[in-house]
């Protein structure tokens, strides 16, 4: 009988979001109701639950880490805030219960419901979609397979270790993991794995996003009037993104290539759905970064209010350090331009606040920058360069110009670089759409006097310039894809998007009022046109995400765009076979278990994703970048990759010394793997605990291990 995994999928994401309001909830209302910032304890109870996940995000994932090795500690503080919450909302019901019947506001009604819409477009994107013995993950699942390891191995250790360097010594982790350390608290709590756990920390990624932009408008941006219909628009322009349908669409017509996701065809300024579904934790550094600006800029009556702000603040930008290297490189960039100018206009609050809650937080972050930054448990280093000096690229426009004018500008660096400079506004206007024309028009509205330049608005505009600083002249050299180009838009698009819901909001209003001018009519069609086309952009962008696996698989688009999926149209029946034996075993192997599969697996994505355990190799070089000396790995290469690759080279007599010697406690082979092809191979010379037509699973090293493994087949 064929399990239902989308069902169990479901369910379990709805699980882990329930679980994580345990963490991602209720200790930030506890956090605001005791240090009342933003006059927190005086607010209306449905402002009161708007600030709660922002604040929960910007305190808890420090505090975990920090935490973390003593769990016991940990557990007590979150015990101690749900009860403290539960006192508390207590509290709030019996005084509105004694002044009049306690009813719920329509605001929260709306809120609600966009939280309900929300996660289930995320849950329905990320879930495997099964069809009979068929099974499909999301295009999102080639991020999600790495990041579930990491949570696994959050789950197992805090802080984690590298869990594709599984064995003796252990190598600690470098990655910035602090959303997966979130997540993992779910798993601990329930009955979810570590990828159903990042599911539903994906929902809650969302609610804090929709949350912080309500939060903007009425601290970053100062607008008091029309609140939640403003918040509202704010929310729904999340649904835009920028021009590149136009030349997704140019692609297709040129070379008929589908990509599975639509911000491939540049260097991608990433729409909100696309960030929030593949890397949920480059928001959360976001939100983290700008709730630690907020509350610096609340005015405190007493000095202890002050000190407990900037104590808050600072938790919030050492956790923003964790959950996004490069959303807080950019915002420390900002503070370095901001702090001079702040000074120039006596602003004395703001330079205070950010100097005193940036040392808070660097002390607070300095434990987790030792692990990333310095030596590993075995004394190698902690990696290179964190970016060099480049001009944003523009392959599209460079691929037309030089079909066009038949030329190689490849070979003209010079010429190539000041054409890509030249190309910036073209660049971006594409990217952006609809909200580098609302930049536009908000410069337009300064220099018309009809917008002032206040504080805020020249905060707003340094963030804006250090995104576009960054993402124009700066390029990520960690790994192949430009991250920091990528992430350090955020806090552009953030300011962008609170900017352009009091435009939509302002244009609403005087129509009601009166008939507007023939020039703001034109404007106002113009830039409703790039809403749309942005809009639509969204959506397929969503379709795509979710359907490409399938589409590749039935042979209805090419397979140039993401050779990292099987070739072979098999990977819907490999999938479904691969989770099956994948789930066996995590019914009689212990969390901290070493599984080995391929570490040059094609069929990589399955393995990571559904495995939870370590691997002895899990990656080529044993994912060494993520922590470890490569020298160690290359010990053990050999043996372990010839096990799949050369099967005549290994012997099924040596399988269970090679475990031994590598702590592995169980090896799973697939269909794909050369070994399995040799009928002579110890894959069909050995007994598997496990088997269907697609992947074998056999217990290996410890005699009483595997002979237990067996029995409990």
């Amino acid at each position: 009988m064929l399990r239902n995994f989308t069902a169990v999928d479901i369910v379990r994401s709805v699980e882990a979001s329930l679980l994580l309001s345990l963490v991602l909830f209720i200790p930030g209302y506890v956090v605001g109701w005791l240090s009342n910032v933003f006059n927190f304890r005086d607010r209306p109870l449905a402002a009161q639950l708007t600030l709660s996940t922002p604040l929960a995000v910007a305190v808890v994932p420090v505090l975990i880490f920090l935490l973390g090795g003593n769990q016991k500690v940990l557990w007590t503080l979150l015990a101690a805030s749900w009860l403290g919450f539960a006192f508390l909302i207590r509290s709030v019901w019996q005084r509105g219960s004694q002044i009049r019947q306690p009813r719920v506001p329509g605001v929260v009604w709306i809120g609600g419901t966009l939280i309900l819409s929300w996660a289930f477009v995320a849950i329905a994107s990320l879930v495997d979609l099964q069809f009979k013995g068929l099974l499909y993950f999301s295009t999102t699942a080639y991020d999600y397979s790495t990041r579930t390891e990491f949570t696994a191995a959050a789950a197992r250790s805090i802080p984690p270790l590298n869990p594709f360097f599984a064995g003796t010594p252990p190598m600690l982790l470098r990655y910035h993991y602090f959303w997966m350390l979130v997540c993992s608290l779910a798993t601990r709590l329930g009955n979810v794995d570590s990828r159903q756990a990042m599911y539903g920390g994906t929902v809650w990624a969302g609610i804090a996003l929709m949350s912080l932009i309500g939060i903007s408008l009425r601290f970053f941006v100062g607008d008091r009037e029309h609140l939640a219909r403003k918040s509202l628009i704010g929310c729904s322009l999340l649904l835009v993104t920028g021009l590149d349908i136009l030349p997704t669409a140019l692609v297709f017509v040129r070379s008929h290539l589908v990509t599975p996701d639509m911000e491939w065809w540049n260097e991608q300024i990433t729409s909100w759905l696309d960030t929030l579904l593949w890397t949920p934790h480059h928001i959360m550094g976001l939100l983290a970064c700008m709730m630690g600006l907020l509350i610096i800029r609340q005015p405190a009556g007493t000095k202890l209010q002050r000190a407990a702000a900037i104590l808050i603040a600072g938790l919030a930008f050492a956790s923003s350090v964790g959950l996004s290297v490069l959303a807080t490189f950019t915002f420390a960039l900002f503070v370095v331009f901001w702090l001079p100018l702040a000074a120039y206009r006596r602003w004395w609050d703001d330079v205070s606040g950010l100097l005193g809650a940036g040392a808070v937080g660097l002390v607070l972050a300095l434990p987790y920058l030792r692990v990333v930054m310095g030596p590993g448990v075995d004394g190698t280093g902690g990696g290179g360069r964190f970016f060099t000096l480049a001009i944003r690229r523009f392959p599209l426009a460079i691929e037309l110009i030089n079909s066009t004018f038949s030329v190689t500008l490849r070979q003209n660096q010079s010429l190539l670089h000041l054409i890509l400079f030249l190309l910036l506004p073209l660049n971006y206007f594409l990217e952006l759409g609809f909200f580098f024309v609302v930049g536009a028009l908000r410069i337009r509205s300064l220099r018309a006097r009809s917008a002032q330049m206040t504080r805020e608005e020249q905060t707003g505009w340094v963030i804006v310039g250090t995104s576009f600083l960054v993402g124009s002249f700066m390029r990520s050299t960690t790994i192949g894809s430009n991250d920091l180009g990528w992430r350090c838009f955020l806090q552009a698009q953030f300011v962008l998007l609170l900017w352009a819901a009091l435009l939509v909001d302002e244009w609403w209003s005087s129509r009601r009022v009166s008939s507007p001018k023939v020039g703001t009519r034109r404007m106002a069609a113009f830039v409703g046109v790039l809403a749309v086309l942005g809009l639509v952009g969204t959506v397929y962008q969503a379709s795509m995400l979710r359907m490409s696996p399938i589409l590749q698989d039935a042979g209805l688009i090419g397979t140039e765009m993401a050779p990292w999926l099987d070739q072979d149209h098999q990977l819907g029946k490999r999938t479904y076979a691969l989770r099956s034996v994948y789930d066996s075993l995590r019914t009689v192997l212990p969390s901290g278990a070493i599984v080995q599969y391929n570490p040059n697996a094609t069929s990589f994505i399955p393995h990571q994703l559904y495995s939870g355990h370590g691997a002895a190799m899990g990656l080529p070089l044993c994912g060494a970048v993520f922590g470890g000396d490569v020298g160690r790995c290359l010990a053990r290469m050999m043996p372990i990759v010839n096990l799949f690759m050369r099967p005549s080279q290994a012997a099924s007599s040596g399988l269970d010394v090679m475990c031994r010697e590598y702590g592995i406690n169980a090896i799973v082979v697939d269909d794909l793997d050369p070994a399995w092809t040799d009928q002579n191979s110890w894959v069909w010379t050995r007994k598997p605990i496990f088997a269907n037509d697609y992947a074998r699973a056999f217990a290996c090293g410890d005699p009483i291990v595997s002979a237990g493994l067996m029995h409990g087949q």
